[in-house]
């Protein structure tokens, strides 16, 4: 039989548990810069450019949806799936277009700008489909750095030639790489983005489920 003092330790201990579970879910849903947390409280100055922003998707038939992401967040990892089923549910509409930007949270990943780079100049050099493989291999890697980025060009699965190779070392080292990041992150900014991977549809940011279901109904209520 239990005691009075058993039972309230495993109650104790339950709502520890309970506790934990949560913070785990709250800290995996998303990454962020160091400890700030995201807010959904916008300055006047981003209210006013989000707003304009968005007023340039008004009266058109086209859905644009982006994605902010980093390549070494494990929330944008567990995402990617889900994004690219979209792009391929959606492939054979015209009026629909995803566009990708670079976000990477030097603060909290070390390599995320060279993996950003990376990611970049294997769409450059080889198309939309290297960059996914190459999206796929950096994901799924653990040990990373700036030389891994780098060596992953040679990699068979991607499939680059010799010359691909050096075309995409070039594009790495070209300061015209490094502004689309930076311009990447400064759109961000712009829109007090302070977490990856965020989601926007005709330039006002999605704030529901990210589930396959929920977003392509979302899309698709969007379409004229």
């Amino acid at each position: 039989m239990k005691t009075m003092k058993t039972m309230k330790t495993n109650t104790v201990y339950k709502k520890i548990g309970i506790t934990a579970v949560l913070s785990s879910v709250i800290l995996f849903s998303g990454c962020e810069f160091g400890e700030e947390k995201f807010t959904e409280t916008l300055t006047e100055n981003t209210k006013a450019y989000t707003q304009e922003f968005a007023k340039t998707f008004e009266g058109t038939d086209k859905v644009v949806i982006e994605e902010f992401s980093d390549i070494e967040c494990p929330a944008c990892k567990n995402f990617a799936p889900t994004y690219e089923r979209l792009e391929k549910a959606f492939a054979k509409n015209k009026n629909v277009e995803f566009r990708y930007n670079h976000f990477p949270l030097e603060s909290i990943h070390k390599y995320a700008y060279a993996g950003a780079l990376a990611t970049e100049c294997a769409g450059v050099v080889g198309g939309k489909k290297a960059k996914k493989e190459y999206l796929h291999l950096a994901f799924a890697e653990k040990k990373l750095s700036t030389n891994f980025y780098r060596e992953l060009r040679k990699n068979t699965t991607i499939g680059f030639t010799e010359k691909q190779q050096e075309r995409f070392l070039a594009c790495f080292n070209n300061k015209n790489t490094s502004n689309i990041i930076k311009n990447h992150k400064k759109e961000g900014s712009a829109r007090n983005l302070k977490g990856t991977p965020t989601v926007y549809i005709n330039g006002t940011e999605y704030a529901g489920s990210r589930n396959y279901d929920a977003l392509f109904l979302e899309i698709n209520s969007k379409l004229k």
